[in-house]
């Protein structure tokens, strides 16, 4: 019963249309929750560097295909753009601060509710202070831990001390102090 139940929610939240104004930042924050999809054996790794690939080349990935690789992002953002009042009618908005509303502060409540508690810390995007730099690679401090990520998704010129989110393994975006500093209290605690 409860299955179905989550089913029909699930279909009905898919209904929505997506105007996308920010694609390329919400791939650069959904592209790694592919990870996920091939731990679970639905994608493998060769799929996922192409899929990243494609998105520093800058090749459009078609709507249709989006709520194939990311349906969970998909269906949740509809209660960021509620929340950030981002409808025209019935079609969603997704623009940058929909974007932002949805990975940076609502996506931790998704993770909480469906992810694996030993996998969760890589999968909330959290903000980071670049320390080292070694060509695409760089060494951040997170308020969790430090890790290695890759700048792929965002260029690794002048990288040195900036301010980034990360989302697993990925730098998603470079982000002012203020966002960073934010970020960081909200995140650490």
């Amino acid at each position: 019963m409860r299955k179905s139940f989550l089913m029909k929610k699930q279909k009905q939240k898919s209904l929505i249309k997506h105007k996308m104004k920010a694609k390329t930042l919400f791939l650069r924050y959904a592209m790694p929750c592919l990870v996920e999809r091939i731990r679970r054996g639905e994608f493998t790794q060769e799929e996922f560097e192409k899929f990243c690939e494609d998105l520093i080349r800058g090749r459009d990935i078609p709507d249709e295909e989006m709520y194939r690789l990311f349906p969970v992002a998909m269906n949740f953002i509809n209660d960021s753009a509620k929340k950030k009042n981002k409808f025209d009618g019935k079609v969603a908005i997704i623009d940058k601060d929909v974007v932002r509303q949805y990975f940076w502060y609502d996506h931790d409540d998704v993770v909480e509710k469906r992810m694996n508690p030993e996998r969760k810390k890589y999968c909330l995007v959290l903000p980071a202070k670049v320390k080292e730099v070694n060509g695409k690679i760089a060494l951040v401090q997170t308020p969790l831990d430090e890790r290695e990520i890759n700048l792929a998704f965002i260029g690794s010129e002048n990288m040195l001390d900036k301010k980034v989110t990360v989302h697993y393994y990925h730098a998603c975006e470079e982000i002012s102090d203020q966002e960073f500093k934010e970020l960081w209290e909200m995140k650490s605690g």
